[in-house]
């Protein structure tokens, strides 16, 4: 899940209606979230999923999937899939840069867009992940434009919040404060090698953008935790790949860190105890990072990247996590669906672990076996949601 991801789930919410009522045993998916990441017993789990690519639906549809179920929020009434709310506040650029396009043909799109960052897209078939050309924050003498959009105000928070902090205080689903990124967003501005360099290039300067997010963060934080009980907060970092965080493990621990401590003591002080921010990519080099700064529940758990739940477990007993399922075991067929959910079937029992596929659901997923681990994860590890159509004749 980028930062684009992030904007579009909190602007549309993510709170799904289907089974958030009161179950057999009086407890509403509120209760359940609660009690299950403070490893207490429910009369069954929640039904979190991570959400699917586009092409996921559209081809589902040639496999019997129908065609009015063609979005996240009518895939997940249709599959029987629970979801939670989040609230949150403009936490980016405020203004951005805006968007323009430098040029266009036939074939390709190059644009700039509110980051200030120069990318390409291929127009030919499927819409193309964007091929980056520049990045707009550099060096120091680029960074004050930056930072001058990056500062608290009170036009960064809704002004409805008055009455959302109402509808919230009524609420029966789980609902997270938003507390956005400390470096995967700088990563954004400056680019994969350009952060990577900087760390070196120019730490003080990497560390000056560090704060003015944490500043800017505990601002919003502040403003709304004494209104609202939130059940956990959430933040956006994709930092990692294969072999660990771009800026090395020694920034994180003594720069992003400490401000992860001061965000998660913020949020503390106002009850908020369960506290995760989207990684992907292998975590484990920095789960130490992680869990010194507050943040102890762990999402999405990308296995074939490396950060295997029953690993995290092993090492870090009460740690808590979200996620976790390998992507790659669906496409794969019933059987590996099945040995997948056999080898989490002992943490889910542990208690303190949501289980749900590591990622976005992939266009090589057949629609019979994503049914297949649906209802297989009902049977096997208990949780909630009932689905638009018959589960019996699925095997």
């Amino acid at each position: 899940m980028d930062a684009a991801d992030i904007t579009g789930m909190l602007e549309k919410g993510r709170a799904i209606k289907t089974g958030q009522g009161k179950g057999a045993a009086g407890m509403t998916l509120r209760d359940r979230y609660r009690r299950t990441m403070h490893f207490q017993r429910v009369d069954r789990l929640p039904n979190f999923e991570f959400g699917y690519w586009d092409e996921t639906l559209s081809g589902w549809h040639a496999q019997g999937l129908p065609p009015e179920v063609n979005d996240e929020s009518s895939a997940y009434a249709y599959f029987g899939i629970e979801s939670w709310n989040s609230f949150g506040a403009h936490l980016g650029l405020l203004p951005d840069f805006g968007y323009s396009v430098v040029r266009e043909d036939a074939e390709y799109l190059v644009y700039r867009d509110g980051n200030g960052c120069t990318a390409q897209i291929n127009k030919q078939g499927h819409k193309s992940i964007p091929h980056f050309i520049d990045f707009g924050l550099k060096d120091r003498k680029s960074w004050e434009a930056y930072k001058e959009r990056l500062q608290p105000s009170s036009e960064r928070l809704t002004q409805d919040w008055p009455r959302l902090a109402a509808e919230y205080n009524r609420r029966d689903y789980p609902l997270s404060v938003w507390f956005g990124s400390l470096i995967g967003t700088p990563r954004d501005f400056i680019g994969f090698e350009g952060i990577a360099m900087m760390v070196y290039d120019d730490p003080e300067l990497l560390e000056e953008i560090v704060e003015t997010h944490c500043v800017l963060i505990c601002d919003f934080l502040a403003r709304v935790l004494p209104d609202v009980e939130f059940d956990f907060a959430s933040g956006w970092e994709d930092i990692c790949f294969n072999s660990g965080p771009i800026v090395g493990v020694n920034f994180m621990r003594d720069v992003v860190t400490p401000r992860y401590k001061r965000i998660t003591d913020l949020l503390r002080k106002h009850g908020v105890g369960i506290v995760w921010s989207d990684c992907d990519g292998n975590i484990l080099p920095i789960v130490d990072c992680f869990l010194a700064g507050g943040i102890n529940c762990m999402f999405p758990v990308e296995v074939n990247a490396g950060s295997d739940p029953v690993l995290l477990r092993q090492r870090w007993p009460d740690i808590l996590m979200q996620g976790g399922f390998c992507k790659m075991r669906l496409a794969e067929g019933k059987a590996a669906i099945r040995r997948e959910m056999e080898r989490l079937q002992p943490l889910v029992r542990a208690g303190g672990f949501i289980p749900g596929v590591d990622h976005r659901v992939q266009a090589d997923v057949k629609l019979e076996n994503y049914k297949y681990y649906l209802k297989l994860k009902r049977e096997l590890l208990g949780v909630g949601g009932t689905p638009q159509y018959d589960e019996s004749a699925i095997g």
